[in-house]
């Protein structure tokens, strides 16, 4: 069987608030996006996602034909990034390759498959290609105007025996990220709860966990790109500060897969303040720090996590690359 799949990225402003899908079918498709990025960002990454979510469906042996309109991701996966890998990831003039950790993703993805390019015009009525395109344009709009972001089923189990669902063995976007959430369950904590289900931490130990529990809610919510709940853990002004140097409004973004984290080491900063003149007090700020180890190498995270009248929220995440030794 041959997966045929339309891939799309979309960017308000390039840069600007942006999105990417991949589309199968009406019923077999996903997308997403960020807070701020480009069009090229939104190319590539439908092309990883849709080479992840063929693998984590049990698809990774069948033959996969994607379509897209954007030459800039056909040529840089199939034309030039093989000569780049070949010179150590340098292009032949020295100059920086761009989105370079995302093509280098995508290279990895595709080892051992078969994988086809078409181009296609885009906004010509090809109905695939133009469910793409609305598909991703809509996450963009979403992240533009502080809505849910509309994601896809991805591949789901179904009785269907037609081609073109390209049927699946699991729910890609289920399984793939309650099995990363689960490496992240907080420990239960021994501390009380008052009449709101809070939990009242009764000593150093129970505030230790505490905080150790806010931010595996974190991870959770990032893993499973739960955006309700990432918002809900923002301070006035997050941001985020990615491992390449990027810089996004917000928490949400593309999340590692397989990742793994060290044990957490709190930073408490200033003194402790009671709030909302209840029995749940935090330190006005502490910083949690760990290391992120993760298929494509280790990244050490920081949170800096401050409290307000609302309980604590995350004013600054950031990703810092470890280079191996």
């Amino acid at each position: 069987m041959t997966i045929t799949a339309a891939v799309d990225g979309s960017s308000l402003g390039n840069p600007g608030p942006a999105g990417w899908a991949w589309v199968v079918s009406a019923d077999c498709w996903d997308a997403g996006g960020w807070p701020s990025g480009t069009n090229n960002l939104g190319e590539l990454n439908a092309v990883l996602e849709l080479l992840n979510a063929t693998a984590q469906a049990g698809l990774a042996d069948e033959d996969l034909h994607i379509l897209a309109d954007s030459q800039y991701a056909i040529n840089v996966i199939s034309k030039w990034s093989p000569g780049w890998k070949k010179r150590g990831w340098v292009k032949a003039d020295k100059k920086p390759i761009k989105n370079l950790e995302l093509i280098q993703e995508i290279d990895r993805a595709m080892q051992g498959r078969t994988v086809t390019f078409e181009w296609v015009k885009g906004h010509a009525g090809h109905p695939l290609n133009e469910r793409a395109d609305d598909a991703a344009r809509s996450c963009a709009e979403a992240y533009r105007d502080g809505r849910d972001i509309p994601r896809g089923p991805g591949f789901v189990i179904t009785d269907s025996t037609e081609q073109d669902t390209a049927t699946s063995k699991t729910d890609v976007a289920l399984a793939s990220a309650e099995s990363a959430a689960r490496k992240f369950e907080p420990s239960t904590p021994t501390a009380d709860a008052d009449s709101a289900g809070r939990e009242i931490p009764g000593n150093a130990t129970d505030m230790e966990i505490t905080e150790e529990a806010l931010e595996r809610q974190f991870l959770d919510a990032w893993l499973r790109a739960d955006s309700q709940a990432l918002k809900a853990l923002e301070a006035p002004g997050c941001v985020r500060i990615w491992h390449n140097g990027s810089l996004t409004q917000g928490l949400e973004g593309r999340a590692p897969e397989h990742a793994e984290s060290s044990n957490f080491q709190v930073n408490r900063l200033q003194g402790t303040s009671s709030h909302h003149d209840t029995a749940e007090s935090y330190p006005d700020a502490w910083v949690i720090t760990y290391v992120l180890t993760w298929t494509g190498g280790k990244l050490r995270e920081s949170s800096t996590w401050v409290a307000g009248e609302n309980g604590p929220r995350i004013l600054m995440h950031q990703s810092s690359p470890i280079s191996a030794r």
